[in-house]
């Protein structure tokens, strides 16, 4: 037996904690971060600077090739190290100057956010002065620079950006204005649909003056000063709305949940990518105390709790940014006031392996030219080439995150220092862009919601360019008059991306068909008396499909000519409606949805326009868009009908005829993109593929590509909070903490999140499971 001393001791020093003590300049105190078993790195520190610092290093460590992408393109440096390839997106973000907009930015932070990011640039520094730096660097064979506050503050742009393209926008509006004139249009992109949730209810409204209601357009009247663009929209097509940019979140009232205090959810969704956006942390220093959602490159936690109160954000995609026609002499533009000399500056993108490019950007009061861009203002659906303005024209774009005063991050570590719901709320007064629909609770027992930021007040109809010379914005709404509400009378809140006003009025969002998530959280919530986290957590993967419950009728009604639409209509006779990894029917009604989604290609000329809630209504009421002169298509029933043959065609065309191989996860999967995928020979170390449930519109949405089924976008992270036991809190996202793909943390969450499970997000050692520890010592 003396065999069993030595395995005792063999097996204790395999769970004993590692510790590791590093001396690094930069920190005024010994500093503890303790990994968990799943990468998430726990920061104990005396000083709250010194706990940037840490997360600065930690971002590094295991994200800084990821971070040195994220700046570059927001410097519109990319070529200088990928290639003349990427000279076009450089040329696109330096005539919007976001770098510069960050740079500018600086000076209006607090001083605590100022030291914030000194101290987490420092951390960053750090590791990139040890050396070690990752594997991309060493192929592409270039080091990073030391990073920067405005850096960060770059970062946070280039996702401020993302998350709101509005301008878009109008160039679409135009085209299908033109295309279906104003009935036709406001069918499409008018008001959303009566009877269908919004976010307030009435009486969350109760002492808004009237006029606060209207944050939204303001009257018709902008057409006759188009003339000088409208020929643009005969030459633009449609692009698809970004699904990616939908997400969930609601919190319930402690009279709603098993434990009598509040519980909170949030799935923000956006494109797949890999690594991920978030970076799990747990920050600890004197005063600031934090644990959730980080975005490497950025210091603070994005969503996520502190001791006292937890926060979750949905996109609400307000109007925020306006082209406007300027009307050139020269180099100066007109006003009401006269001519005003166009401001120019000059720019150099050095370009890997080839010559400089070198070009002018001209910016005016209203913003940058960006009809400069010429064709490198290009996105889906774009005609390669196509100007913005015609001769004697330029367009320029205004937007809220290229205000100077942008204090965004200001506002989000205020958030996180928050004690209470009114502290958290105050903070948010800070929040310039991108405007969220947040909902929060403390462990008092409140709740709330409000949308902060910036939405500008016009004197015209926002959806459309304006003319420079007579219209301009006329301020902001004041954050008192912003949707907002606390302890509301249904003891909840939900928001997916709905409309956020009740109906009577313009809104504030331009999400205008997002009905369906909304609506099945709402029957979930309303369905159990007294949830759980567990519930919550059921809720959040939830595969039901609504739109597919308002089609089946229909679908089942019909008469198939062919064995191939018979094969397809019984596939989804019996069907729970569910998008599950072995549903058949999810399936088959996916490939039928697909032809559905052609309604308007004959109007448009576009082939999968989002606009799911007008397919219902036009098939429910028999409505014009169904008809086709060019096929013969007078009817919906008709409409349906070759919907349903072509449907099964192409079903049997990819699938085969046996519906026994109709799985929805042999069909949808995802493929987790990551830069360096198509690296040689070791390009394939950094692809992930994997079968995935969910699909379009369910509240465990996994939009996809509808020709190639490919899963693009979805719940980018999960969280649940009880505000009874904050560290029975819980998260998952998709791949895993390291971009390295040697390291057990590469994609270790991958299938937990595929699954819809979680991991704990708790300050509890106890919780974390095997761990080791890094030590920073003063130098």
């Amino acid at each position: 037996m003396r065999w069993i001393w030595p395995l005792w001791l063999l097996l204790a020093s395999a769970c004993a904690p590692v510790v590791q003590v590093r001396p690094v300049e930069g920190v005024s105190g010994r500093v503890q971060i303790t990994f968990d078993r799943w990468g998430v790195p726990h920061i104990r520190a005396q000083s709250d600077l010194d706990v940037f610092f840490a997360q600065g290093y930690v971002h590094a460590r295991d994200r800084l090739f990821q971070m040195e992408l994220g700046r570059r393109a927001a410097q519109g440096r990319l070529a200088e190290v990928l290639g003349a390839g990427l000279v076009e997106q450089d040329r696109f973000f330096r005539t919007w100057g976001l770098y510069r907009a960050a740079e500018a930015s600086l000076p209006y932070h607090s001083d605590f956010a100022r030291q914030a990011l000194e101290a987490y640039a420092a951390g960053v520094n750090r590791f990139i002065q040890e050396g070690e730096l990752p594997l991309p660097f060493r192929l592409l064979g270039f080091a990073p620079e030391p990073w920067k506050p405005a850096d960060s503050l770059a970062w946070g742009k280039l996702q401020s950006y993302d998350l709101g393209q509005t301008w878009q926008d109008e160039i679409d509006n135009l085209y299908i204005l033109n295309k279906v004139g104003w009935e036709g249009f406001e069918e499409l992109r008018g008001g959303y649909p009566e009877g269908w949730p919004t976010v307030l209810q009435p009486e969350d409204l109760r002492g808004m003056r009237e006029e606060e209601k209207g944050v939204g357009a303001l009257p018709w009247g902008l057409w006759a000063s188009l003339q000088g663009v409208s020929e643009l929209s005969e030459r633009l097509v449609l692009a698809a709305r970004a699904l990616e940019q939908g997400s969930n979140n609601w919190v319930l009232a402690g009279g709603r949940t098993a434990t009598g205090k509040p519980m909170l959810a949030n799935d923000p969704h956006l494109r797949l990518q890999n690594p991920a956006l978030w970076y799990l942390v747990d920050l600890q220093g004197p005063t600031y105390r934090s644990i959730g959602a980080s975005i490497p490159g950025v210091p603070g936690v994005i969503l996520g709790r502190n001791d006292r109160v937890a926060w979750g954000a949905t996109n609400v995609r307000p109007d925020v940014m306006d082209l406007f026609v300027l009307e050139l002499e020269g180099s100066a533009y007109r006003t009401r006031l006269g001519l005003v000399p166009l401001r120019q500056r000059q720019e150099v993108i050095r370009v890997r392996g080839g010559a400089d490019v070198v070009f002018t950007v001209r910016e005016s009061e209203y913003g940058p030219l960006i009809s400069d861009l010429g064709p490198a203002l290009l996105r889906f659906g774009l005609t390669p080439g196509v100007p913005l303005a015609s001769e004697g024209q330029a367009v320029a774009v205004r937007w809220t995150g290229l205000d100077p005063d942008d204090t965004t991050l200001d506002a989000y570590l205020g958030m996180n220092r928050a004690t209470n719901a009114a502290e958290f709320r105050e903070a948010l007064r800070r929040y310039v862009a991108p405007m969220q629909n947040f909902v929060y609770a403390d462990v008092d027992g409140n709740i709330g919601y409000i949308a902060p930021g910036r939405v500008p007040l016009r004197n015209w109809d926002g959806r459309f360019p304006a003319r420079g010379f007579d219209h301009y914005w006329r301020g902001y709404v004041p954050f008192e008059r912003l949707p907002q509400v606390v302890n509301p009378r249904e003891g909840f809140v939900v928001s997916a991306n709905n409309r956020v006003l009740p109906h009577g009025g313009p809104d504030i969002s331009t999400y205008t068909t997002e009905v369906f998530r909304a609506q099945r959280i709402r029957e979930l919530i309303q369905g159990q008396a007294r949830a759980s986290l567990e519930d919550m957590a059921r809720w959040q993967v939830d595969t039901y499909s609504l739109i597919a419950r308002e089609m089946l009728p229909g679908l089942l009604a019909l008469r198939p000519a062919s064995e191939a639409a018979r094969r397809l209509q019984e596939a989804v006779r019996n069907w729970d409606l569910r998008a599950e990894l072995d549903s058949v029917g999810a399936t088959a009604f996916a490939f039928y949805y697909r032809e559905v989604s052609r309604m308007l290609e004959d109007e448009l000329g576009v082939r999968y326009p989002p606009v799911p809630y007008t397919f219902i209504k036009t098939l429910r009421e028999d409505g014009h868009w169904c008809g086709n002169a060019a096929l013969g298509i007078r009817s919906c029933a008709e409409f349906m009908a070759l919907a349903l043959e072509r449907a099964g065609a192409e079903l049997e065309r990819r699938m085969g005829p046996d519906p026994s191989r109709w799985q929805w996860g042999r069909l949808h999967q995802a493929s987790i993109a990551s830069p360096l995928a198509s690296l040689p020979l070791i390009g394939g170390l950094y692809a992930r593929t994997i079968p995935t449930p969910g699909s379009i519109q369910t509240v465990n949405v996994a939009s996809y590509n509808q020709d190639t089924f490919l899963h693009t976008s979805g719940a980018s992270l999960r969280t649940l909070f009880d505000l009874a036991d904050l560290d029975n809190s819980r998260v998952i996202y998709p791949m895993g903490q390291s971009s390295d793909p040697f390291s057990p943390h590469y994609d270790d969450l991958l299938e937990l999140w595929r699954d819809g499970q979680y991991i704990p997000l708790s300050t509890r050692p106890s919780d974390w499971g095997r761990s080791w520890t890094l030590e920073l010592r003063p130098q």
